[in-house]
């Protein structure tokens, strides 16, 4: 599946975000999100990311449990500060998957590794896993994300972001209290200008990928809010909720200054299924 990659630059996206609906598991299941950050080796961008695209990808898709796939770049403006953990980093994949667990990496199919893909070094990447915890929640307003008319020759579509909102409890405030305070704050920002969508995930343990030695666990923070947002430049999505946090019209969480982290991410992939290498 040839792809074109707008790797560099401050290039519109072109690709909408994750798959339709809510992002909710089949009953009796559970639907989880498997993250890996990494940069690729000097001087293997370009191997790096056409075997991400064009064979990894296809190949974990099909992998029972597996049920759909992204990548993203880190949007380079607008981040809130030098970061811990995903935005030390500048290519993010996204798996969805299913199951009554996560299921275990690469079992029952292949495990071709990427070119320039740093399996060596200590912190050379970073993977999670979080479990989802509700459906994803829209705009009360019912809004969809801005299009254009097909006639309209000279307004330009706005980018897409992904924004990942990593939290652990910060001390002394009880989970339950923090829990809540996120879903207020949720409805609230989802009111804004450019916040499309949210969902609120807590960190599952990483199954081990088989055939290859243990790798240390990375630090990942305990919460994380996924959100769906649109806008000419990640700064002036983050400003939009800055400004609102500032006004008093969205609750200010007490966090963990220590760990907390917010990341903006534009797709430089459509999103694909097992259905995408079938047809």
């Amino acid at each position: 599946m040839a792809l074109a990659l707008a790797l560099g630059g401050a290039a519109h996206a072109q690709w909408s975000i994750g798959p339709a609906g809510a992002r909710q598991a089949s009953p009796g299941q559970n639907h989880y999100l498997y993250l890996v950050a990494a940069d690729p080796l000097p001087g293997l961008e370009q191997a790096f990311n056409d075997a991400y695209q064009n064979q990894h990808m296809g190949d974990l898709v099909q992998l029972e449990g597996w049920t759909g796939a992204q990548r993203f770049r880190l949007a380079t403006d607008g981040q809130p500060r030098t970061a811990v953990q995903g935005a030390r980093y500048g290519y993010l994949i996204v798996f969805d998957q299913e199951g009554a667990s996560p299921p275990a990496l690469f079992v029952g199919g292949k495990n071709r590794r990427i070119p320039g893909f740093d399996y060596a070094t200590p912190g050379a990447s970073w993977q999670a896993t979080y479990k989802v915890l509700g459906p994803k929640r829209r705009r009360p307003d019912g809004r969809s994300p801005f299009m254009p008319a097909a006639s309209d020759l000279n307004t330009p579509r706005l980018n897409r972001y992904v924004l990942m909102e990593f939290d652990d409890l910060p001390a002394g405030v009880k989970a339950a209290d923090f829990e809540a305070a996120l879903d207020r704050r949720i409805g609230q920002v989802l009111t804004l200008p450019g916040w499309m969508a949210a969902q609120r995930l807590r960190l599952e343990p990483t199954p081990p990928a088989t055939g290859r030695a243990p790798r240390a666990a990375e630090p990942a923070d305990q919460y994380l809010t996924l959100w769906e947002t649109e806008g000419r430049s990640a700064v002036e999505v983050q400003g939009a909720l800055l400004a609102a946090t500032k006004a008093g019209k969205v609750e200010a969480l007490t966090r963990d200054a220590a760990t907390a982290e917010s990341t903006y991410w534009l797709p430089i992939s459509p999103y694909i299924t097992k259905d995408d290498f079938e047809r």
